[in-house]
């Protein structure tokens, strides 16, 4: 954290020490500060495509603002259209905004793109389950699994494949 900030006060108009600031705060929890680092981001890159991601996504994980969300995501693909992590951060935000239709579409693009990417299966598993679509959900669910393991929770995972199994059954 220090050595950022000592090197944005050297480098003021290098955008990239400015994004890993960000990033770290975002670690730490401190979401209002992180948004605020990615803002100045934006205000001297309108067009920073991971920037505008980086915050719809951050919007969009806590449930907050998630029009806006929404708006900086179609930004940031409209400028890398077939970025898979960028749909699913747009797919994840529809989720959140019970659009599931739409976080669908978009969540099936990232997953087909990135399949050992665990969290972006194990959003396309929960939006399929939602849709009551569980045998698709548990196959989703185990490729979150045995992807990269990155980010996510997986005893909560175990959960939902039993829960998706428990459904089949009925």
């Amino acid at each position: 954290m220090k050595v950022l900030q000592e090197a944005q006060g050297k480098f003021p108009g290098n955008t990239t020490i400015t994004f890993e600031l960000g990033a770290v705060l975002d670690k730490q929890k401190k979401f209002a500060e992180s948004e605020a680092v990615f803002r100045q981001v934006l205000s001297k890159e309108p067009d920073n495509a991971p920037a505008l991601n980086y915050i719809g996504y951050m919007l969009a994980e806590r449930g907050e603002r998630l029009t806006e969300s929404v708006d900086l995501l179609k930004k940031a693909l409209t400028i890398e259209p077939d970025n898979g992590s960028f749909l699913d951060s747009l797919g994840w935000a529809y989720y959140k905004s019970d659009q599931l239709t739409l976080a669908a579409e978009n969540l099936q693009r990232a997953a087909d793109q990135l399949k050992s990417n665990s969290v972006i299966q194990d959003h396309y598993g929960d939006v399929l389950f939602k849709l009551a679509r569980f045998d698709e959900a548990i196959v989703a669910w185990t490729r979150a699994l045995s992807g990269d393991s990155e980010s996510i929770d997986r005893p909560a995972i175990d959960k939902k494949i039993k829960s998706a199994k428990q459904k089949i059954k009925k």
